[in-house]
């Protein structure tokens, strides 16, 4: 059984399954809901003697050295589960990327999440194009989704590319991204245009594009087609645009597409049908995730504990989960609530009223209660500290919640293996073996870009059989 259809056994599996559509929020007011676990395991996490149960199961996960693995206690259920997912979610060690001439890309303007994926990808893209034997100088390159145009520009300035589109389909973004180009004087050679990026819009967009710098020549012209953090179905989408344009029947289209690299982002704002999108993986057996796995998906446990930072940051995190459940189940107990939708999301009418608060307010207990109250129209009295039911109820909340994030890593690698897999399937359809579909981890998620892998569709490299 390959990685694919091992991802799809387990993320269908009942565990799983019954963790995705559990949402803290569900579990706190309806006990009579079906537990995701047995009972000795609501037990351990319940266990108020030991403190941070969640720690635990994150030093297991963040650590898959089994020789460091500390002596706790996790229930044998726990460690296969968090084995499993360790195994089939595709790992996500950053590729080292090193060009001919060091790159000197200036920061100014953006953080520097965004500096180390934009020195990533001009760096990737211009070892691609060499090793490819094509001049970058040479290649028309749109970017969808551009934004405010930092990638545009850094591929203008160290490519030397004469002619790139940035495409977005926000107005704002796009005269931003113009301001910012006759700031830096690279005015010309990058054409700003703001559309409703659809497989047809697309490839009419770089027609046109392309039918105003280039109606002279007699070859179509060569495109690269680039997409940093594509939101929803836009990967799907761009995939849908290359292999349209690569299969055009007119008798002299004006472009190509030469190869692609997107890095989806936004799961959760997947059109239906773009998962499963292989023919392989909407075979039976089929699936189904509910829309909590989207958002899960963007979870990245595996850097919580990265940094005296990052742990503090991920502990206030899920102290606003579980705290939130917990003022959730006693505003049950003293109005009709309405229980979220079957999905996993936990999303009731009175989280909607209790909005966002500031992080301040969850320093400490009694502080968040009084507030929350208040936003919610409850009045929780002067005595509002936790009882000992809420105490073991936060510790079974923690565990659940956590588990629930190490399962997105894997549901997303199930998102990016399914579209692999289509790409591979229209590859094979397509009747030739002169392109490859790849997976490259393009970012270090350390540095904040968690969604770091790229799905590359290019030629194979020169003296590649």
């Amino acid at each position: 059984m390959n990685n694919l259809d091992a991802a799809r056994q387990l993320v269908s599996s009942s565990l799983v399954s019954s963790l995705l559509y559990t949402h803290p929020n569900d579990l706190s007011v309806s006990v009579s809901r079906p537990y995701p676990f047995s009972e000795s395991w609501w037990a351990w996490a319940a266990d108020t003697t030991v403190p941070c149960r969640w720690m635990q199961l994150l030093e297991y996960y963040s650590n898959r050295d089994p020789a460091q693995h500390p002596e706790y206690d996790i229930p044998a259920e726990f460690r296969q589960l968090i084995d499993q997912v360790c195994a089939l979610a595709l790992p996500r060690s950053p590729i080292s990327i090193t060009t001919e001439v060091p790159l000197e890309i200036s920061s100014r303007g953006m953080s520097p999440k965004k500096a180390h994926e934009v020195t990533q990808s001009v760096a990737y893209i211009s070892n691609l194009l060499h090793s490819l034997g094509i001049d970058p100088r040479g290649v028309r390159i749109v970017d969808i989704g551009a934004g405010q145009g930092y990638l545009t520009r850094a591929l203008q300035v160290h490519l030397g590319t004469t002619h790139l589109l940035a495409l977005d389909s926000s107005e704002v973004q796009t005269k931003g991204a113009q301001r910012r180009e006759e700031r830096t004087g690279i005015v010309g050679s990058i054409t700003q245009k703001t559309i409703h990026i659809t497989p047809t819009t697309l490839c009419e967009s770089i027609e046109e594009w392309i039918g105003n710098i280039s109606s002279q020549e007699a070859d179509p012209a060569p495109v690269l087609l680039v997409a940093l953090h594509a939101c929803g179905s836009l990967t799907p989408d761009i995939l849908r645009s290359f292999f349209i344009q690569r299969t055009a029947s007119k008798d002299r289209p004006l472009w190509t597409p030469i190869a692609m690299i997107a890095v989806g982002c936004c799961y959760n704002l997947l059109a239906p049908q773009d998962f499963p999108l292989s023919e392989h993986m909407s075979t039976s057996p089929t699936i189904s995730l509910p829309t909590s796995a989207y958002h899960m998906a963007a979870q990245i446990p595996g850097q919580w504990f990265r940094t005296p930072e990052s742990r503090a940051d991920a502990t206030l995190a899920l102290r606003k989960v579980v705290w939130r459940a917990i003022i959730g189940a006693r505003f049950a107990k003293t109005a009709d609530d309405e229980l979220a939708k079957i999905d996993g999301t936990g999303d009731r009418p009175v989280m909607r009223r209790l909005g966002r608060l500031n992080n301040t307010i969850y320093d400490d207990w009694r502080t968040f209660a009084s507030v929350a109250g208040k936003k919610i129209g409850v009045d929780f009295g002067p005595d509002n500290e936790l009882d000992a039911e809420e105490t073991r109820l936060i510790g079974e909340l923690e565990v659940l919640h956590v588990l629930r994030c190490i399962i997105g890593p894997l549901v997303e690698s199930l998102i990016i293996m399914d579209r692999e897999k289509w790409v591979q399937e229209q590859l094979g359809g397509w009747g030739t073996n002169d392109m490859t579909v790849e997976m490259v981890n393009l970012f270090d998620q350390a540095t904040g870009s968690g969604r770091n892998i790229a799905l590359v569709v290019a030629p194979r490299p020169l003296g590649d059989g």
